[in-house]
């Protein structure tokens, strides 16, 4: 499979999938259902503006089509040590879909539900990601080590 993406692609994706909420539009669940190229799938997840909510990223996350190492960069961008502190989504309250998000996401890498591992990805030298030093004071669950391991695809793919 050819994994490029053309420049009027990439800007198709941006067009769909980012800062939709600041012109009162919807994502295009339609049209996402169409990308079936990771690489396309980690564009979306790695220039995601989060003020436009958890939606699109779970769509990512449970897709067929998205590579680990997109799941495991959501992860860290989501600053998952402040999630540490809650035990459930009910006491998530507000940010019960960046936590149920980040549960998910944990769920799919332990049960290998991601099937390709094709994108270099290192937690620690991603400037987005949050530290793996961090800790928060009231934690009640741990990271994975396994999400703190470098991905090492064979496919790098630039962000902007």
């Amino acid at each position: 499979m050819d994994y490029t993406v053309s420049p009027e692609r990439a800007a198709l994706l941006t067009e769909k999938f980012f800062e939709f909420s600041f012109d009162n539009r919807k994502p295009d669940r339609s049209f996402f259902d169409t990308i079936t190229n990771p690489v396309e799938l980690h564009l979306i997840a790695g220039n995601y503006n989060w003020d436009d909510g958890a939606e699109v990223l779970t769509w990512i996350v449970d897709s067929p089509h998205c590579d680990k190492a997109t799941a495991v960069m959501l992860f860290w961008h989501a600053q998952p040590s402040y999630y540490t502190q809650f035990s459930s989504q009910k006491e998530a309250q507000w940010e019960k879909n960046v936590f149920r998000l980040l549960r998910r996401i944990m769920k799919n890498v332990a049960s290998d539900f991601y099937h390709t591992a094709l994108i270099a990805y290192d937690p620690r030298t991603d400037p987005k990601a949050e530290r793996m030093d961090a800790i928060e004071p009231k934690a009640k669950w741990s990271i994975p080590d396994v999400l703190k391991q470098p991905l090492t695809g064979p496919l790098v793919v630039e962000l902007e």
